[in-house]
């Protein structure tokens, strides 16, 4: 299947400009916020949380929507998250050539537009799989499988593809646990001086104390900066459309 990006911020100015020539009213697509995401993930209930895969600190995800040539095929969403990624990028990782490594997780949009209730799904994604000889990160060998489904990005205009939720099964070197997933775009750091910064999180400049801009965060999402991963996440449900 041949596929090409298309960004969410193409696409909305598209939807402008037909707008502003008085253009034929075009169906709402299905928009994807283009880069990183701040994710957060939950154990769902029934995980030993004594296991050091079922305490996933938040990260950051990649996510891109790609549309499909074929007028009759469905668009795709990918995902790949910054644990593989930042393996795949250490000058020092040794990719193990005899495993089926898939660093992306790749899946179809089940309709164009969003749904009733504003969500574009994809149900269904391939796993996106890390074998390594040596992680240059993990400093040894390293395992990763991340398992999504239910995929559900929200796309408004208030909200254009900006936060989603999925299901995650991880596996990490055998050991693995089940989480609900969240997550916003884009992401941001919060760290002052390596401890958590709420400031950095506010999407309002305040040039008495420094801060000439804003965070770039929505200012409807409700967000912290987490003390772990010193990103700012989501501290409500999706969607959230209060500060």
């Amino acid at each position: 299947m041949n596929l090409r990006l298309i960004s969410t911020t193409g696409a909305m100015l598209f939807a402008s400009t037909l707008g502003a020539c008085g253009a034929q009213q075009q169906d709402p697509q299905c928009m994807v916020g283009k880069g990183s995401f701040a994710t957060v993930y939950t154990p769902k209930p029934g995980q030993d949380e004594s296991l050091a895969c079922a305490r996933l600190k938040p990260e950051r995800v990649g996510l891109e929507k790609y549309f499909n040539q074929d007028p009759n095929g469905r668009d795709s969403v990918a995902l790949r998250t910054g644990q593989i990624g930042d393996e795949l990028a250490h000058k020092d990782t040794l990719i193990d050539p005899d495993a089926p490594n898939q660093p992306n997780s790749v899946g179809e949009l089940k309709t164009d537009a969003p749904g009733p209730d504003n969500f574009c799904e994809v149900s269904t994604l391939n796993p996106a799989r890390l074998e390594s000889r040596y992680g240059g990160v993990s400093k040894a060998s390293v395992s990763l499988t991340y398992e999504w489904s239910n995929l559900r990005i929200y796309s408004t205009p208030q909200i254009p593809g900006t936060q989603f939720t999925a299901d995650l099964r991880y596996t990490k070197n055998g050991c693995t646990a089940e989480f609900s997933v969240k997550g916003i775009w884009p992401v941001v750091s919060c760290a002052t001086s390596g401890k958590p910064d709420d400031t950095k999180c506010d999407p309002n400049p305040d040039p008495s104390v420094g801060r000439v801009r804003g965070s770039g965060i929505n200012p409807i999402f409700p967000v912290k900066c987490d003390p772990e991963a010193l990103i700012c996440v989501l501290t409500g449900e999706v969607p959230s459309d209060k500060p």
